[in-house]
């Protein structure tokens, strides 16, 4: 059973606005740059343009910033392969042809600054996460089972009834302890009285990346 989804290292990799801030001043200037050229770079003002734009808070101490970008932000996008990074020259640049340079990666950097994006992208970052959406919006309100069935037959490549009780047993406690809280919490799920969860408004789904991207076919509001 083959169901559609975004790669989820890329989504987490963008699931903070220094990041997304970050790839969009790398990619604008498509020079290698030094990471206090780049810290110098998002103090000042965002890579884009318009009346939403936004870098990380000006207000922030560059010194933090700096810091926060060398040991957490840019190895968090290299490791995606989003940038290329070397931690001990400093220099960091955005390379074409990465599983980041795609059209709906490039409209999630350009339109979401915004902090408060981050947890709509957190939620995203697991493809049980996504194909417990694709269920729920294709087929209505379902059980825990019936759709830790589908999330096991996703990842073995076979139909729902042929995955055996006791995979479906073991997904559908990962999904019970990890990705359905998620999702609840994002608010992109609700428990219904009778126990089943049904799909909620989801406003992330009328964002242009979202028709671009892999899960448009499912997910992207008509």
């Amino acid at each position: 059973m083959e169901i559609p989804t975004a790669s989820p290292a890329v989504l987490d990799a963008l699931a903070d606005a220094t990041r997304r801030a970050a790839l969009a001043e790398l990619v604008a200037s498509g020079a290698t740059a030094t990471v206090g050229e780049l810290t110098a770079a998002l103090a000042s003002g965002p890579a884009g343009s318009g009346p939403d734009a936004a870098a990380p808070d000006t207000t922030t101490d560059r010194a933090d910033l700096r810091t926060a970008l060398h040991h957490v932000h840019l190895p968090a996008l290299a490791e995606a392969g989003g940038i290329t990074f070397d931690p001990e020259t400093g220099l960091v640049a955005a390379p074409s042809d990465t599983p980041f340079d795609r059209e709906w990666a490039a409209r999630l950097v350009a339109d979401h600054h915004d902090p408060a994006y981050d947890a709509t992208l957190a939620a995203l970052a697991s493809a049980r996460r996504q194909v417990v959406l694709y269920e729920l919006l294709a087929d209505g309100p379902a059980t825990d089972r019936d759709i830790a069935a589908v999330v096991a037959a996703h990842e073995r490549g076979v139909e729902p009834d042929a995955v055996p009780a006791s995979v479906a047993e073991v997904v559908e406690l990962s999904l019970t302890h990890t990705h359905l809280p998620t999702l609840v919490e994002a608010g992109f799920v609700t428990r219904e009285p009778d126990g089943t969860l049904a799909a909620a408004s989801m406003p992330w789904r009328s964002d242009p990346w979202v028709a671009a991207s892999p899960i448009g076919s499912w997910a992207a509001v008509e």
